[in-house]
Order: structure tokens, then sequence, then C-alpha cells
């Protein structure tokens, strides 16, 4: 009877443990692959804080616009992306960060939105073609490969904005053009620095996946 006992107990506390857990959906927003809880909001808006502002300071310690400040704040803004993309390796990700970056560049420096739209529909493609490949989960390269194109993207949006503004001051274009290759320049340099702070990260323990 004892044996018995204890073999219907240990069947009724596996029957609870392969019970899925109740899952909070007030708590969660959905992505297309999996969902957005409430942490992973909050990763994201901590991330695209934190790059504004450290590209912010990068700026003005550098003295304003010039090409050693583009360069530096574009490698450091991909960089902190790719870790995010890492920390949170769900799609939508990319496009959600992309989106509070533009409006955090809205409100404190009254940047233009026009392009916003445009910008976010090429951003929600690549993380497509990225989810069409596996995702982002375990594969750091893929998380870079998707920053590296959602800049390009933006910077192509950009250009062409520009050109129908001001397509009858060519050298203006021109310049709206060299900066945009310097900030992809550095955009492409912290790449690799955003993989190089993946792996040490990962050796620190801070990031698990």
């Amino acid at each position: 009877m004892w044996f018995g006992g204890l073999a219907l107990n240990t069947k009724v506390q596996a029957g609870a443990a392969a019970t899925p857990q109740s899952f909070n959906w007030r708590n969660a927003l959905w992505t297309g692959r999996g969902l957005f809880e409430t942490r992973d909001l909050v990763t994201i808006g901590l991330f695209a804080g934190a790059a504004k502002a450290a590209t912010l300071v990068v700026a003005l310690m550098g003295g304003g616009m010039n090409p050693v400040t583009m360069v530096l704040k574009s490698a450091l803004f991909s960089a902190l992306w790719v870790v995010l993309l890492v920390k949170v390796p769900k799609t939508g990700t990319l496009t959600l960060a992309n989106t509070v970056g533009a409006l955090l560049a809205f409100f404190l420096m009254g940047q233009t939105m026009i392009t916003l739209p445009s910008l976010m529909a090429a951003t929600l493609l690549v993380e497509v073609g990225i989810r069409s490949l596996g995702g982002y989960q375990g594969r750091p390269w893929l998380a870079a490969l998707a920053v590296g194109l959602s800049e390009l993207a933006s910077r192509v949006i950009h250009i062409a904005y520009t050109y129908l503004w001001i397509r009858e001051q060519p050298a203006l274009l021109a310049m709206v053009a060299v900066i945009s290759l310097l900030s992809y320049f550095g955009i492409c340099l912290g790449l690799f620095g955003g993989l190089r702070m993946v792996r040490e990260l990962r050796h620190a323990g801070l990031i698990q996946n």
C-alpha cells in the first residue's frame, strides 16, 4: 500500500511538472516569433536611451560634428545594437529599438520623423529575412548583419529624401553623401566591436544565450 501511494504521488508530481505554466498575456506583446515580456521592453528602452546618450556625449566631447566623432559615435551605436539583439533575440527587437531611438532623437534634438515609416518598414523586412535564416538566437553574426543592413537602408532612405529637397544643389547633396558614408564606416567598425563585446559579456556571465 505504501509503495502504491508513493507511485501515485510521483505520477501526480510528474504530471504537474509537465503541465505548461500559464503565461501572463498582459505583460507581453506579440512579435511574430515569441513574445516581448516586460523585461524585454525595459531592456530595449534602456539600450535605446544609453545609445542616444552615449553618442551625444561623444559628439559633445569631440567638439561637434567632425569626421572622428561621426565615426566614433556610429561605432558605439552599432556595437550597443548588436549586444541588444543578442540580449533580446526576438523578431521585432531591432524595429522597436530603432523606433524608440527615433522618438528620443525627435524629442531631445528635434530630428525629423518624416523618414521613420519607411525606415521601420525596411528594418522590419530585414528582420523577417533574418528570421527566415533561423533568427538571432545563438548567432551573433546574424545580429551584426541585421544592424548593418538596417543602417544601410537608413542611409539610403536619408539620401533619397535629401535628394528630393536639394537636388538642385549637387555640392550640398555630395556633402550629405560623404557624411553618410563616414557614419556607415563607423557602423561597420562597431559591428566587429559589438561581436567582441558579446564574447566578453558571455565570459562574464552577463549574457546567457
